[in-house]
Formats: structure tokens, sequence, C-alpha cells
């Protein structure tokens, strides 16, 4: 299904969600970054088992943001030609695209928080 955009306010809604995109891109670098902190954080000597669960946790994390930065890539290059010019073609797969991304970066959100907590655990 296409709709054509003529309305400002739906104009004006393309780019909040262009802006809202770029920021999860912010946020991914952001909880990348951070989770190579913690990283090396939990290098200190702990049991093996626990090492390895921390691996596991923050290679699961790793691979997530990876996937999620190319899928908010995506996205960021279909609304980018829809921010400006005059006519606007819009299909209703790139809002369900948008809802899939926004699911998948609160649940990343979520457990780079798990992850956190759980090295934190260990590490007291």
């Amino acid at each position: 299904m296409t709709t054509t955009i003529e309305d400002n306010a739906l104009s004006t809604e393309l780019q909040e969600l262009y802006l809202i995109a770029k920021q999860w891109l912010a946020d991914l670098k952001f909880i990348n970054d951070e989770s190579n902190i913690l990283k090396n954080i939990s290098k200190k000597p702990l049991e093996p088992e626990i090492n390895t669960k921390l691996d596991i946790l923050f290679n699961s994390l790793e691979q997530q943001v990876s996937e999620l930065k190319q899928k908010v890539n995506h996205l960021l290059k279909k609304l980018e030609p829809l921010t400006y010019g005059p006519i606007k073609e819009i299909k209703m797969s790139l809002i369900e695209e948008q809802q899939l991304v926004k699911n998948q970066m609160e649940e990343i959100l979520l457990n780079f928080q798990t992850t956190k907590n759980e090295l934190l655990n260990y590490q007291s």
C-alpha cells in the first residue's frame, strides 16, 4: 500500500523518525563502547564458568548491536529521501520496519542493562 504525502505535519513526522533513527545509532555506539569498557573490567580473575557466562553475554550483545546497527542504517537510507523534495511516497512497510527496529532497540537496551547488572553482581 502506498500513500502520497502532501501534509506538512506528515513531513515533520518523517523528519522526526529520521532524527530518532540517528539517535539510535548514537545509542548503539554508546552501548558498544560501554560494553567494551565493562568487558575490560570483567577481566579480573573470576571463576572460569563466570568468565564463560560473561563472555557469552557480551558476545551476544555485540552481535545484536551489530545487526541492529545495519537495520538502523537501512532504515535511515529509506527515510532520508522522504525528508526533502516535493513528491514523496511511503509504504506501510516503512512504518512496520521502524516499529520493528524500535522494539529491537528496546530489547538491546534491556539486554545491555541485564548484562551490566550480571557483571556488577560478580564484581561485588
